[in-house]
């Protein structure tokens, strides 16, 4: 016959037994108790934990709780107190996340768990735990890194793309606008006080401020270090002499006297022409490939001015029209191919817009070819008035001419050659006395109005070539895109 196993004892635990209990959790148990006038306050229970992790005694915790408190964080004790009133008043559990200091002085994050329950006299008793959080506050940081760092890269990334857009579109005598914008673009996304470029002489022996931008509340210092000299017996002299030479970025470290500095070199034709400044006039943490970002950012601004130098020398070579001063097939065509490539890579649209002086012959036939050519250069003055710095404006040929408007909504391009009819058709021509009447026709092709496999130029020319002859065939005085004849 089988023996029963012996069985636990079925009477009530005992006190050292719930202690046992106690010390196994691996949260540190406590009873929380609160005067009914919330004068007093103490922990009638907690367990030994809370001597092991924070130094306190619990036996001195039974008489006055106020050793629990001193040691939350500073940052985390405002709203403990009030938490506690509100949960004795509405008896709803009190649950609260802090900081506690250690035996080692170092805090950590901890949260508590209790219900409450009213006692005769008027207090309350919470019984809870607390445990300690800082592997979940941990990992909750890194996420937000992790985040934040996402959204910085995103944010870097548009601000690349945005610039990288604008010095691509840059038209001739919009250079000092675009790097005042790229200076106050950087300065803001970095939060710099003051961003600025400086151009090196020949020789190198001086750099001069070009441009600058300065944070709201920042005094602008342009005229006081307008011109620096570079010599190798002082410091910063021969910090940007080794910047010259070794292309790399100068660094200096904020001291009680003078800001923290990034220099970058700024090339052109693989020449360090000068540099872009980044200033923080209070000491700060930067990012570890702050570097690294500034380089990619000098990069483009490098390629804006040699883009810029070599179209200075393109305009010596013949890249406008003699007569009307706009801009020729020669500087147009390559232009028209960036937008072409830029429309196939990035989804970027453009409008072209070819324009034609109505009854033009009779001009010539009825006043003579120096009139002819004041209308042109009149028309031309028109077209330059009216069009934005960003849009390109081209004598194609003859009395034709184009206008290039990038990135540009239907609904602008349309109000814009509005205009331009409209101010040709009231504007007053007089060549020696006599009064010319003067209209243009218009056809107008935008890059991205159809569903094309293939993009070219010459297709968006052919375009608006065809719908400039449908205007004519129109009556003329008009202007005609993909929907048809408008009455503009």
């Amino acid at each position: 016959m089988a023996t029963n196993k012996a069985s636990p004892s079925t009477k009530a635990p005992s006190a050292d037994f719930f202690y046992k209990l106690a010390s196994a959790v691996p949260g540190i148990l406590f009873s929380y108790w609160l005067s009914a006038d919330k004068s007093a306050h103490c922990y009638p229970y907690v367990s030994e934990q809370i001597r092991e992790r924070f130094g306190l005694d619990p036996e001195a915790l039974k008489q006055n709780a106020d050793a629990v408190l001193a040691i939350v964080h500073p940052d985390d004790a405002g709203g403990l107190q009030d938490s506690i009133f509100e949960s004795a008043r509405t008896l709803e559990p009190w649950q609260y996340r802090a900081r506690l200091r250690l035996q080692d002085g170092s805090y950590q994050w901890y949260e508590a768990h209790s219900r409450p329950e009213r006692q005769a006299d008027g207090s309350t008793l919470w019984y809870g735990q607390f445990h300690n959080i800082q592997h979940y506050k941990e990992l909750e940081q890194e996420l937000r890194d992790s985040e934040a760092e996402y959204s910085f890269q995103a944010g870097f990334q548009k601000l690349v793309a945005r610039l990288s857009a604008q010095f691509i579109n840059v038209g001739f005598g919009t250079i000092d606008d675009c790097i005042s914008e790229l200076l106050e673009s950087v300065g803001v996304f970095f939060t710099a006080d003051r961003t600025y470029l400086y151009a090196f002489n020949d020789d190198h022996t001086s750099a001069t401020k070009t441009h600058q931008w300065c944070r709201d509340g920042v005094r602008s210092v342009i005229d006081e270090d307008q011109s620096v000299p570079l010599d190798d017996q002082d410091e910063w002299g021969q910090k940007l002499l080794e910047m010259v030479d070794e292309n790399e970025v100068v660094f200096i470290e904020a001291t009680s006297e003078a800001a923290s500095v990034f220099c970058v070199p700024v090339r052109v034709q693989g020449q360090v022409v000068g540099f872009m400044g980044l200033d923080s006039l209070a000491p700060r943490k930067w990012r570890e490939d702050q570097s690294d970002l500034l380089i990619i950012v000098s990069g483009l601004l490098s390629g804006a001015l040699e883009r810029h130098i070599l179209e200075e020398k393109l305009l010596s070579q013949s890249i406008r029209d003699p007569m009307t001063g706009l801009h020729n097939r020669r500087y147009l065509m390559p232009r028209l191919n960036e937008l072409v490539e830029r429309a196939e890579r990035y989804d970027e649209n453009f409008t072209v817009a070819m324009l034609d002086i109505d009854h033009f012959k009779q001009i010539n036939d009825s006043i003579g070819h120096l009139g002819g050519d004041y209308t042109l250069r009149r028309f031309a003055d028109i077209l330059i008035d009216l069009v934005r710095s960003t849009d390109v404006v081209a004598r194609f040929g003859g009395e034709e001419f184009m206008v290039v408007f990038p990135d540009t909504e239907q609904a602008t391009v349309h109000q814009t050659i509005s205009r331009i009819l409209d101010a040709v058709r009231h504007g007053r021509f007089v060549f020696e006395g006599r009064e010319i009447p003067l209209t243009v026709s218009a056809g107008l092709a935008s890059v991205r109005e159809r569903d094309d496999s293939m993009i070219s130029v010459d297709t968006v020319i052919g375009r608006a070539d065809h719908r400039l002859y449908l205007a004519k065939q129109a009556g003329r005085d008009c202007a005609v895109d993909i929907s048809g004849v408008l009455r503009i």
